[in-house]
C-alpha cells in the first residue's frame, strides 16, 4: 500500500509490489440463522435419544440446554461430580468445605463442571483436561433436572453421568455422526434382512432392533445450538449477565468482571426460572404422553412424568 501511494503521488513510476485484486477487501463471513429454542422440541429430541440410546441419552440432552454445558463437559461428567453426590464427594477438602455451605441434596443441587475430555494436540486416547478457558463452575440444577440425575446415578455402574450405548466412555464415539444425527434427524425403523449362514438363508434382524425414530426441528443443524438457546432462555428471564456469563464458563471483561459476583441468590434465581419454564412446557403437554424406550427401563420415567404434571398443575392453581 505505501508503494502503490507512493506510485500515485509520483514519487516512483511503478510499484514493485505485485498486485493483489482483493487486498483491502472485506468479506463478511456468513452466520447461521437461528430460531427461539423451544422445549416441546428439545424435549423431542431427548425421546429420540431415549429411543435411540437409553435413558442416559434422555437425560444427556435436557442437561445440555439447562446447564448450558459444554459437549466435552458432559462427556466428562464424573459421578462424584453430580448431584447428589457433589459436594459432599468431592476430593479436593478446600473446595468440599465451601461448597457444602451453598449446595447440596438439602440445600441448592448443583454439579461441578471440573474436567472436559480432548485429544492431546488433537490425536492420541482422549484425556482429561480442566474445562476451556478454565472454566471451572457450579451450574445450580431445576428440580426436575436433579431428579433425573439422581434416578440416573442410582441405575448406572460407571464413573461417568453419560456412557456411550455399549457402556465406554462417550467421549471415544464420534458423537457429532452416531448419536447427533440419528437423534436429530431420525431414522427408519430397523428392518429384518436375509444372509446365508452355513449354507443355509436366515432371515435376522439388526443386534439392536429400534422402531422408527422421527426427525426433529434440528436436523442438518449443530449441537451447540442447544447451549446458545440455553443462553437465549436466560437471557429471556433478564438474570444478572454476570451470573449467566459464569454459567456458561465465561469470564466477564473490565470493572464490571472484577467488581461483581454471583450470589446464591442469583443462582436459586436461575434454578427457579429453568424449573418454571419446563412445569410450564409439562402442563401443556399433560398426561398423554408416553415413553417411547424399546426396551425396559431402570427407572420408572412415565410415572416420574406423572409427578412433572401434578407439581405443574400446582403451579397454576
Amino acid at each position: 500500500m505505501i508503494m502503490d501511494d507512493a506510485v500515485d503521488d509520483s514519487l516512483r513510476a511503478e510499484s514493485p509490489v505485485k498486485k493483489k485484486s482483493r487486498r483491502g477487501k472485506y468479506t463478511k463471513k456468513p452466520r447461521e440463522k437461528k430460531q427461539d429454542m423451544q422445549i416441546k422440541e428439545v424435549h423431542q429430541l431427548a425421546l429420540n435419544a431415549l429411543t435411540f440410546w437409553g435413558f442416559a441419552g434422555y437425560v444427556f440432552f435436557l442437561t445440555m440446554p439447562f446447564t448450558v454445558m459444554r459437549p466435552a463437559e458432559l462427556y466428562a461428567l464424573r459421578r462424584e461430580f453430580c448431584h447428589p453426590n457433589w459436594p459432599a464427594s468431592d476430593p479436593d477438602l478446600e473446595r468440599r468445605k465451601e461448597a457444602l455451605e451453598r449446595y447440596g441434596p438439602t440445600a441448592l443441587p448443583a454439579l461441578r463442571v471440573q474436567w472436559q475430555f480432548q485429544r492431546e494436540f488433537g490425536k492420541g486416547p482422549v484425556k482429561l483436561f480442566p474445562p476451556k478457558y478454565e472454566s471451572h463452575r457450579n451450574p445450580s440444577l431445576p428440580g426436575f433436572l436433579a431428579e433425573l440425575h439422581t434416578a440416573l446415578l442410582a441405575t448406572l455402574d460407571h464413573e461417568y453421568l453419560f456412557p456411550a450405548i455399549g457402556g465406554g466412555l462417550l467421549a471415544n464415539a464420534n458423537f457429532s455422526y452416531s448419536y447427533w444425527q440419528p437423534v436429530s434427524r431420525g431414522r427408519p425403523a430397523s428392518e429384518e434382512f436375509e444372509r446365508v449362514r452355513l449354507g443355509q438363508p436366515q432371515l435376522v434382524t439388526s443386534r439392536r432392533p429400534l422402531p422408527e425414530v422421527p426427525a426433529t426441528a434440528y436436523a442438518g443443524k449443530r449441537l451447540y445450538l442447544l447451549r446458545h438457546g440455553g443462553k437465549e432462555w436466560l437471557d429471556e428471564d433478564r438474570h444478572s449477565r454476570i451470573a449467566v456469563e459464569t454459567r456458561m464458563g465465561h469470564e466477564v471483561a473490565g470493572v464490571e468482571g472484577l467488581y461483581s459476583h454471583v450470589t446464591l441468590t442469583m443462582e436459586q434465581e436461575i434454578a427457579d426460572s429453568l424449573q418454571t419454564r419446563w412445569l410450564r412446557f409439562v402442563a401443556s403437554e399433560g398426561e398423554h404422553w408416553r415413553v417411547s424406550s424399546p426396551t425396559a427401563l431402570p427407572f420408572d420415567l412415565e410415572e416420574w412424568w406423572k409427578q412433572q404434571v401434578k407439581a405443574a398443575q400446582d403451579l397454576d392453581a
